[in-house]
């Protein structure tokens, strides 16, 4: 059964998606595939998603991790500053 996840999506990302989307998954699942399936929705974002932090439970995850839950997930691009 495939669950709801919420992904809150901040600066660049918010070119490609809305602040707020929601994407349904098979948990569990590692966060990578997360960031494919973001891919798969919008193929134009795959360089910022390549080098996107995600945070869960206010702080951030390795791509890598199993994500067991329906908990809120994150998306922070990569930013500069002046």
């Amino acid at each position: 059964m495939e669950t709801p996840i919420q992904i809150t999506c901040f600066a660049g990302l918010r070119k490609f998606f809305d602040p707020q989307i929601q994407v349904e998954m098979q948990l569990p699942a590692s966060y990578q595939s997360l960031i494919l399936k973001l891919k798969e929705i919008n193929p134009e974002a795959t360089e910022v998603l390549d080098h996107c932090r995600i945070a869960v439970n206010e702080k951030f995850v390795p791509h890598t991790e199993l994500k067991t839950t329906d908990e809120p997930v994150y998306l922070i691009p990569p930013s500069s500053g002046g």
